[in-house]
């Protein structure tokens, strides 16, 4: 089974084989450009999956915690009904700040 994903050896081996053998001669400078150019664009890769990443654990942590407060929220609200309008207002106050820091990745 192939990889989804190729690994960037497993592409510079086969860009070498391409490069070096079967009738295509190119001079090594055009050969070290190109690997160069491949090396940057994994990288740039590497960087943006490490963004995605990272947005997906911000997300993530700001849906838990807005549902954890939610559910504080529910227990006060019972155990104390005068304070609704506070609870609420705290929790919205969190709920909006999760989303504006995950809105500004």
């Amino acid at each position: 089974m192939t990889q989804p994903v190729p690994r960037l050896t497993d592409t510079l081996d086969s860009l070498r084989d391409q490069l070096g053998g079967g009738g295509i001669h190119v001079n090594g400078r055009i050969r070290r450009e190109v690997v160069r150019a491949i090396q940057r664009e994994h990288g740039r890769g590497l960087v943006v999956a490490a963004r995605l990443d990272a947005a997906a654990h911000a997300a993530r942590t700001g849906l838990i915690n807005t549902g954890m407060l939610s559910k504080d929220e529910e227990y006060l609200i019972q155990f104390a009904p005068l304070g609704e309008a506070r609870y609420k207002a705290i929790v919205d106050s969190y709920a909006i700040y999760a989303a504006g820091e995950i809105g500004r990745l």
